[in-house]
């Protein structure tokens, strides 16, 4: 294996939560008449762009002009605030010497903010990878490949760490081996299912102990 690509929310850190709560709160003050916690459930790794068009088209309502944006700085500010590392998720990477890089569908600005907030910075570089760099978000395998590209690997010889069916189905579709990761606060119950149906080979909820599977792993996905 020569490369191992993190997903970043809900991965390096515990930010799917914090996106949620203010999506909730948001959305009950601009449509009062919804149930926004169904709509939202079990919407990790999906863009919040692309979570509002759904809220939208799924309800029959429309945000007023400017919501989206609006919704998508509170996030940011939120995140800016407050998010914490996962648990562990520093001396997990120490112990892995693979060349390491970052996948998400997340703005890059956000992506290097929580990239510094979890103290791991020098581990990864400039190999961070937004969605904002290819046409397609995940589950599209876009990202995966391009961050395959640009770093000069092959598909066959990366590890991808995701905790969302999304990132699952974007790094299979890449030709990409998957650990899915459910260690987050925003977990649902039945996560870890989910992600083994859609191809992670393994998954793990403490990232204490990622270093044996990721340093153990065959040389083809």
């Amino acid at each position: 294996m020569d490369l191992v690509i993190f997903d970043c929310d809900g991965v390096l850190v515990d930010s799917e939560i914090l996106a949620l709560r203010v999506l909730e709160r948001e959305l009950a003050r601009l449509l009062p008449d919804i149930d926004a916690a169904p709509l939202l459930h079990n919407t990790a790794g999906i863009s919040t762009a692309d979570i509002l068009t759904m809220v939208q088209q799924r309800t029959g309502q429309t945000l007023p002009p400017g919501a989206v944006p609006a919704i998508i700085a509170a996030i940011d500010r939120a995140l800016d605030e407050q998010v914490e590392p996962i648990p562990g998720a520093r001396a997990a990477i120490e112990q892995i010497p693979t060349l390491k890089a970052v996948a998400s569908n997340s703005s890059l600005a956000s992506v290097r903010r929580s990239v510094r907030r979890a103290s791991l910075a020098d581990y990864f570089g400039d190999r961070l990878f937004s969605a904002e760099l290819v046409a397609n978000p995940k589950p599209a395998p876009d990202l995966y490949r391009y961050a395959a590209e640009r770093l000069g690997v092959e598909a066959s010889r990366c590890l991808v760490i995701e905790d969302s069916v999304s990132g699952v189905r974007a790094a299979r579709a890449a030709g990409m081996a998957v650990i899915g990761f459910t260690g987050a606060s925003h977990t649902p119950a039945d996560q870890p299912q989910r992600l083994r149906d859609v191809g992670a080979a393994v998954v793990l909820n403490r990232m204490d102990t990622l270093p044996a599977w990721v340093n153990g792993w065959p040389s083809a996905a």
